[in-house]
């Protein structure tokens, strides 16, 4: 009987059916061997069919209990603690396993020394292969995946797994946003401003693309004293989640700093410092190649380096602050350079709304001739976020 006791009080098992089946066969053999016992009597009961009954009872039992044990997966630390259950998934080094009786329990992949599970699973692998089967740690330490289609049983290291039954992934979308902004006065004075922005981005695991535009116009009593465009075109390849190789390409054009159209291109190599939701950094540095067509002052092209810092901070639960500056140091020219910086407070209004404060600082040491060095741009816009 202490075999039915120990499996009453048991939380391993995975379903509630097996424990009060189990509970349920415990209570029916006592009860038989009750009224046998007054049937017959306590001697005659042992002559005929008391030892090879609770026999029967006991394995019966002991099948339920290790049965249930048989079909939980089972995890081993390295301190020696073992649990029991539904291993879900192993993501980002934390393995999740489900339990009948607590939530589901997650532990650092690192600290696990052996794994074995009841089921196939699909055990995706540092070096990109994926492996579906039964899997079991053998003397060595190494996790053995059953055979598969086509495959013969393999032998793993546990460093080199990367993830268990990992969700699906979703599909790569675009993501951004469109902005307006301007002012109108008449009256005394005829003033007009407008602005219009896009921003759009997919990302995928191995890569991410970008396209920028931003659109400004000005006018004060029917003369126009302000209008540029700036156009940029990024392709990021990511070699680990951190590193990635660019490719990026920056358009301006704008009439009152005499630059008819500046193209920059050139590749770099990134580091991707936070990539979350809440809160992004990314630095890089690499060289670029810039031509610059001129209205009235000389066309020129140059070799520069290049280094950008991408940042967003969400400052609290509706406002977010991002700023994106690049600066090209001229290799040809020591001392000269162009820069740009875009910084923005985006405060959310509703739904996918939000009023958006931009400031952005284009600056060119060596500007042409009655050319100021610095131009300021003020924008006050509604933004819609997709």
């Amino acid at each position: 009987m202490s075999s039915a006791f120990f499996f009453l009080k048991n939380p391993l098992h995975k379903s509630v059916e097996e424990y009060y089946g189990a509970r349920l066969l415990f209570f029916y053999c006592r009860v038989k061997t009750y009224i046998e016992l007054r049937l017959w009597g306590e001697e005659e009961m042992k002559k005929r069919v008391l030892t090879p009954f609770w026999s029967m009872c006991h394995v019966a039992l002991l099948f339920f209990f290790f049965s249930g044990q048989a079909l939980a997966d089972e995890v081993i630390l390295e301190n020696g603690d073992r649990f029991s259950g539904e291993i879900l998934e192993v993501r980002d080094g934390i393995l999740t396993l489900e339990t009948s009786y607590s939530e589901p329990i997650k532990l650092n992949f690192e600290a696990v020394r052996q794994v074995s599970s009841s089921e196939p699973v699909e055990l995706h692998l540092t070096d990109g292969e994926v492996l579906k089967g039964k899997i079991s740690t053998d003397a060595s330490g190494q996790v053995a995946v059953g055979a598969g289609p086509k495959r013969e049983a393999v032998a793993v290291r546990l460093e080199n797994i990367a993830a268990l039954n990992p969700p699906p992934k979703e599909p790569a979308t675009w993501k951004g946003n469109v902005s307006v902004g301007g002012s109108w006065q008449d009256g005394n004075s005829d003033n007009m401003s407008a602005s219009v922005g896009a921003l759009a981005q997919r990302r995928t695991e191995n890569d991410r693309f970008l396209i920028n535009f931003l659109y400004n116009r000005s006018e004060d009593d029917g003369t126009k004293t302000a209008e540029n465009t700036y156009g940029q075109l990024k392709y990021d390849y990511f070699l680990s989640p951190k590193w990635y190789l660019y490719l990026n390409v920056d358009m301006l054009a704008d009439d009152f700093q005499d630059i008819n159209f500046r193209t920059s291109v050139g590749p770099g190599v990134g580091y991707q410092i936070w990539d979350e939701e809440n809160r992004s950094l990314g630095l890089e540095a690499g060289v670029s190649y810039i031509n610059e067509d001129r209205d009235e002052g000389k066309d020129d092209s140059w070799a520069a380096a290049r280094f950008g810092i991408n940042f967003l901070y969400k400052l609290f639960d509706r406002v977010i602050f991002t700023d994106q500056f690049v600066i090209y140091p001229n290799l040809e020219d020591t001392g000269e350079y162009t820069l740009r910086n875009d910084a923005s407070l985006i405060t959310a209004v509703g739904a996918n709304w939000s009023l958006r404060f931009s400031n952005i600082w284009l600056n060119n040491s060596n500007p042409a001739q009655d050319i100021k060095k610095d131009d300021f741009t003020w924008i006050v816009g509604l933004q819609y976020t997709f």
